[in-house]
């Protein structure tokens, strides 16, 4: 069993593909804010789709890297920058 097949609330492949091809085309940017296990990512970068994943908790972070195999790309400093917010709250960032 994949580790991402834990998460409380996976979404089927198939009905993210069906959603994604209907409402983007190839190279489009498909936009998920509460990324959770990154099964939307998988599914856009499958589909020849670009993807952007919001997610706040750090051990879901870590899976959908390892599970759009990402993380090879960056290093460890690089994930762990630290931005603040105008508020003064840190924001975890791969840019810097």
């Amino acid at each position: 069993m994949d580790e991402y097949e834990n998460h409380p609330t996976q979404k089927p492949e198939a009905l993210l593909k069906r959603i994604i091809l209907a409402s983007s085309n190839p190279g489009d940017i498909v936009l998920d804010p509460f990324a959770g296990s990154f099964t939307t990512g998988a599914v856009a970068v499958a589909s020849g789709r670009k993807f952007i994943g919001i997610e706040i908790n750090s051990e879901y972070i870590k899976m959908g890297l390892r599970r759009l195999d990402v993380a090879s790309h960056y290093s460890a400093e690089e994930l762990a920058k630290v931005k603040k917010k105008k508020d003064g709250q840190p924001v975890k960032t791969m840019s810097g």
